[in-house]
């Protein structure tokens, strides 16, 4: 319209002034206003016009800050420049769509040097309406913007699109069960992309795999609630096919062998070029595409999922292992980054596949490592024959040489690992086929070996460490001798036939966790797990000797083993010395008094000596006759500067080393606590559970006091408390080590730091009584039982709580009981009554194991002979009954003050006994209404406890002593549990 008019320019320049406050834009009114003047009449000076922006587009990059802030609508200047909120999207939107997603627009685009849509939708949307603390209504434009996105969604922009706070903020508002605006637009643009992704599997399998490794798909906090990451899964799922899943893996294959096909044909608008990660650089592009290859293998819900797996294998492998993964050119060539990225992918896929359960190994029974060692070993050929390719034809040799670092040194294990992997394999097969379970346990043990020398012999192939190659390949050594011993035990085993060994050589489990309890101190995670997935089948055939590796590990101090430097206290003793910083607090805290006081005043003092001696051997002429009073000059100060920085950067340095060292071992010891529990969880019926529980014991009581340890405690105090069977002890446990560990139990419980502590030591205890009581020895726990109930009645510092009685129980049958009932009886009897325990709360403590035991009536009532249960029945019932008299008669004659709270937690307990016990059938039924029979001092104790003054306020405590007062008739009216079921 003003094409031909002469005034054009100063029209223009008017109404930018007027309109556009001289060029100053702040509000998306203003932008889209001046993109649409400058797409109009691009030949007017817009530079000197619009000063603040740069670029020869408002959408360069160097503009981005400004862009953010208008498209954002926040001002840190104006605060109040944005106060009104809109339910819709700016229309400046439409026209940034249409900016890079309108490939008419591509030259204009390419022209005006325009900036990345990546980069804009990172800044604007990921980190400005997606922010952390961004507000609900940002937010809501956030997902409107989402929305507006997905109709040009790609497999190839998944990464840029579901970015980390996207998916948080999608995955919280779908798992919430509110029906705000915020959840709906959530859940609504959560279904569109459900629709994108079933309508194209690509961008389907993208999606899914990406949200496989997104940590912040959080689980729905209801049963009918969902969460995204089961939400996409079972809907695309659903739709894939394995000629899907196949061609999406292909796909990912040429995106890897040809980058640049990823750029867009069409021009630089095209939407694949959008968010794609290649226009980063053809490095990160390779490594997106191995990311999905592998993500996509890893998840074995998806159909012809071996088949992939199979093919993921061997194309990480060839490339990974061979010069442009074997072929004679490619294009582009891979670099050595990718190619060392490669070799950590086969790394990490294969160390995942094995700790699955499902995918550890093809239909055949071939392991994945054996797939992956078997690519390069036979890929390569052998070097007579690639000697004589190579003359032939130089270019096909070359491509098939063998390129991982190391290989040279690596390829003799390698082959010797293969072999024994395919004789692993091959007797799991056969085991597998056999019947009985001893074949089956066989078949595990021989999987699990095969798991682990697979797992190492990749690591020693593939890893790009030349230590950690070093350190494996030795190991492989031990590996493969152990497993052909394992299995000639087998054999030997099933023939019936002895092996002679020689006397000192260890068997072969006991290597086993010599081997792996080292592999528990290396850096890869999936080997530390796979190590505790390995050692569960042989738990059965562990020895004395491997649980003594593994107490060892326990029990050492924090440190580092070894011979040199006096081992590992000698180590720690030089470590502490140097964290001097770190220690002397909490030993002060401790030991106090004046002693550490003069000894911190030594340590300051040698510390000083041996910093001025350092000061003067480095600066050695220059710090030779300087009088203390004379001034250095300005060359000597900064001499001194120099050399006092260095010794004191040293200082840090040792520091820094002394507190890593401890750390470390801190892990190593929470990775053998792992292993520890496998073995109890799995043996809590072996006799050499009772050595391991007792080292657990002693770290937890080690670990307690120290906050650097807590983790350790705490790892400690949960494997005790792990459930445990109630299987018998075995035979072979032995009775004086069950002894001495219930004592350190129960010494240890009187000073437990907290009830989590509590529980886990009542655990240890309930190993410790089950094996003795089993063995015959319950007077021992008697007596063990009856010295820790008085310590909690009579001493002030004992932390004993009944629930530590109430997890000790837990692995006895229910003849076993009679003991803690006789137990219970005794104290309650003796400390039940006014003044005999060390206060009121103690006192009611000892109904409260009374109480503990008759929870057990049942049980009792059905196991043992009826003259035991006619013993416990009548001494727990008659000693509570004959403490409870006592009470009441002292209280109504104003000699013994209970307040009213603990008089009724008294009575209620009391009565649970009672119950419990007259509602079982039989033995123990007839003597608890024997010893509940009436006589004269408890028909006038009872209303004589409810008149006195302290009680008769109370009416709930009234009306319990009533019922105590009639606890003959009530009780004799209760039916046995077993005659109200059969009615």
């Amino acid at each position: 319209m003003l094409a031909g008019f002469e005034k054009r320019d100063e029209l223009i320049t008017m109404f930018v002034a007027v309109a556009l406050d001289k060029g100053s834009i702040e509000t998306p009114d203003e932008l889209y206003l001046a993109v649409q003047l400058r797409q109009a009449f691009p030949e007017y000076d817009w530079r000197s016009a619009l000063p603040q922006w740069h670029g020869k587009h408002m959408f360069a990059e160097r503009n981005v800050g400004k862009l953010v802030s208008i498209l954002c609508e926040t001002s840190e200047e104006n605060t109040g420049l944005f106060s009104s909120w809109h339910a819709q999207l700016h229309t400046v939107w439409d026209y940034v769509f249409d900016l890079y997603y309108n490939k008419e627009r591509a030259a204009e685009v390419e022209a005006g040097r325009v900036m990345d849509f990546e980069t804009l939708w990172e800044r604007v949307v990921e980190r400005g309406l997606f922010a952390a603390g961004a507000s609900q209504f940002r937010r809501y434009w956030g997902f409107l913007l989402v929305e507006r996105l997905l109709p040009h969604l790609s497999e190839s922009t998944v990464a840029g699109m579901m970015s980390p706070n996207i998916v948080r903020a999608l995955s919280d508002n779908i798992a919430v069960g509110q029906k705000s605006a915020l959840v709906k637009v959530s859940m609504r643009t959560a279904e569109r992309l459900v629709e994108v992704c079933e309508k194209n599997s690509k961008v389907g399998l993208a999606v899914l795999t990406h949200l496989l490794n997104q940590k912040s798909t959080i689980q729905a906090s209801g049963p009918k609630q969902t969460n995204l990451r089961s939400m996409m899964a079972s809907r695309i799922v659903a739709k894939l096919d394995g000629e899907a899943i196949v061609g999406y893996v292909s796909y990912l294959k040429e995106i890897f062998l040809q980058p640049g096909a990823a750029h867009g044909r069409d021009g630089v608008a095209d939407p694949v070029a959008a968010i794609n990660v290649s226009d980063r650089s053809v490095e990160r592009q390779r490594a997106w595409a191995v990311d999905q290859m592998i993500r996509v293998a890893r998840f074995d819900q998806l159909a012809a999922s071996e088949e992939v797996t199979r093919g993921v294998v061997g194309f990480v492998t060839a490339y990974a292992a061979f010069q442009n993964g074997g072929q004679a050119a490619g294009k582009p060539e891979l670099t050595p980054a990718t190619r060392d990225y490669c070799a950590t992918a086969v790394v990490g896929l294969v160390g995942e596949l094995s700790r699955s359960s499902s995918q550890a190994a093809a239909a055949d029974g071939t392991l994945w490592a054996t797939a992956a060692i078997a690519a390069v070993l036979e890929g390569s050929g052998q070097p007579q024959k690639q000697q004589a390719a190579a003359k032939r034809r130089p270019q096909a040799a070359a491509a098939a040489a063998v390129v991982l670092p190391g290989f040279s040194e690596t390829r003799a294990v390698l082959a010797e690992a293969l072999g024994v992997l395919r004789m692993l394999e091959a007797r799991g097969r056969e085991y597998g086929a056999s019947e009985g379970p001893v074949a089956a346990g066989n078949a595990q043990r021989v999987r699990a070996l095969g798991l682990l020398v697979g797992n190492v012999a990749v690591l020693a192939g593939f890893s790009v460490n030349p230590q950690a190659r070093s350190e494996f390949g030795e190991a492989i050594g031990e590996l493969v001798e152990c497993s052909e011993k394992m299995v000639a035990q087998f054999e030997a085993a099933k023939s019936k036939k002895k092996i002679k060994a020689a006397a000192e050589e260890p068997r072969p489990v006991e290597v086993l966790t010599d081997l792996v309890i080292s592999f528990l101190t290396k850096d890869s995670h999936a080997l530390r797990k796979l190590c505790e997935q390995v050692f569960a089948p042989f738990t059965e055939l562990v020895t004395a000797a491997a649980v003594d590796a593994i107490v060892g590990v326990l029990q050492a101090r924090e440190g580092a083993g070894g011979a040199e430097g006096g081992g590992i206290d000698a180590q720690m003793e030089a470590l502490d010395a140097m964290d001097v910083d770190d220690d002397e607090g909490d030993d002060e805290g401790e030991d106090g008094g004046e002693e550490a006081g003069a000894g911190a005043e030594e340590v300051d003092e040698e510390v000083d000596e041996e910093l001025r001696r350092k000061i003067q051997e480095a600066l050695g002429s220059a710090g030779q006759g300087v009088d203390d009073t004379e001034e250095f000059d300005d060359e000597q100060m900064t001499v001194f500067d120099d050399k006092l920085a260095e010794i004191f950067q040293h200082k840090k340095q040792a520091r820094t080393a002394a507190r890593d060292l401890r750390i470390s071992f801190g892990n190593f010891k929470l990775r053998v606590l792992d292993l520890a529990e496998v073995f109890l969880s799995r043996q809590s019926d072996s006799g050499l559970a009772i050595r391991v529980i007792r080292a657990v014991v002693d770290l937890a009581r080690a670990t307690r006091r120290d906050a650097r340890s807590k983790a350790i405690h705490d790892r400690a105090v949960a494997v005790l408390v792990a459930r445990r069977s109630r299987t018998p002890v075995g035979a072979s446990v032995d009775v004086a080590e069950a002894a001495a560990l219930l004592a350190f139990v129960h010494e240890s419980a009187r000073r437990a730091a907290d009830k989590a502590e509590q529980r886990g030591l009542g655990a240890a205890a309930a190993v410790a009584t089950r094996a003795l009581l089993d063995a015959g020895a319950g007077d021992a726990v008697a007596a063990q039982c009856a010295a820790t109930v008085r310590d909690f009645m009579t001493r002030q510092a004992s932390q004993i709580h009944v629930d530590f009685f109430r997890v000790a129980g837990a692995k006895l049958h229910g003849a076993q009981w009679a003991v803690v009932w006789h137990a219970a009886a005794a104290a309650v009897r003796e400390f039940g009554r006014p003044r005999a325990a060390l206060n009121v709360f103690r006192q009611v403590q000892a109904y409260a194991l009374a109480e503990v035991a008759a929870g057990s009536a049942a049980a009792l009532a059905a196991d043992a002979d009826a003259d035991v249960v006619a013993g416990a029945a009548g001494a727990l019932v008659g000693g509570v009954r004959s403490a409870v008299l006592a009470v009441a008669e002292e209280v109504a004659a104003g000699s013994a003050a209970i307040d009213r709270s603990r008089l009724r937690e008294i009575i209620e307990l009391a009565l649970a006994v009672f119950r419990r016990c007259v509602r079982c059938d039989g033995a123990m039924r007839a003597a608890a209404l024997q010893a509940l029979a009436p006589d004269a001092a408890w028909a006038a104790a009872m209303p004589a406890l409810a008149a006195c003054d302290g009680v008769r306020a109370s009416t709930t405590v009234v009306r319990l002593c009533a019922t105590l007062g009639s606890v003959d008739e009530w009780a004799a009216a209760i039916k046995p549990a077993k005659k109200r079921e059969q009615q």
